[in-house]
């Protein structure tokens, strides 16, 4: 079964970086205490689930991001397309938050495998290494996207980080 994914536009790529155009995304955001994501996960898989004002089923979209640069790491599942930040049903667990992220440039680096805290910090390096080299510079956290579930194996997962870039000049 085809899951829905955050629709972008690709302006570059450079071997495993990518430099993508995303339009606005809705995000359903909750604190997560770990990177296996034994609470926040949970939380926003209930509201999509039903456990929402609405009593509304959302369906499942890619990827689940991580904020990795707060104090409170995060969690958020991206809303379908069809959803406005005003259309979203409202959740009932106060843990979780309904936010809208602006439309963005965004610099990636895409990688197979588990995401363990080892492989996240040397993709970190190696992304931020290509963004010195580029000159690029960036605003905001760096984001863990995932794009499987966690009974695939390793070997096969999709994981990519994010920064967002800064606007180019007018």
């Amino acid at each position: 079964m085809a899951v829905q994914q955050a629709p972008y536009q690709l302006l570059e790529r450079d071997g495993s970086f990518e430099v993508r155009s995303y339009e606005r995304l809705i995000l359903a955001v909750s604190p997560e205490s770990d990177l296996s994501g034994s609470s926040g996960f949970g939380r926003l898989f209930n509201f999509i689930s039903g456990q929402n004002r609405d009593r509304k089923k959302i369906a499942m979209t890619a990827p689940v991001l991580n904020d990795l640069d707060q104090a409170q790491m995060t969690i958020a599942f991206v809303m379908p397309d069809e959803y406005r930040a005003g259309t979203v049903p409202q959740p009932e667990d106060p843990s979780v938050r309904i936010r809208e992220v602006p439309a963005r440039r965004v610099a990636a680096v895409v990688f197979k495998g588990n995401p363990a805290p080892r492989m996240i910090a040397r993709q970190r390096a190696a992304l931020i290494e290509w963004l010195e080299r580029r000159h690029l510079e960036t605003i905001g956290p760096i984001e863990l996207a995932r794009y499987n579930p966690p009974f695939i194996p390793g070997v096969f997962k999709r994981n990519e980080l994010w920064v967002e870039l800064k606007p180019l000049s007018q």
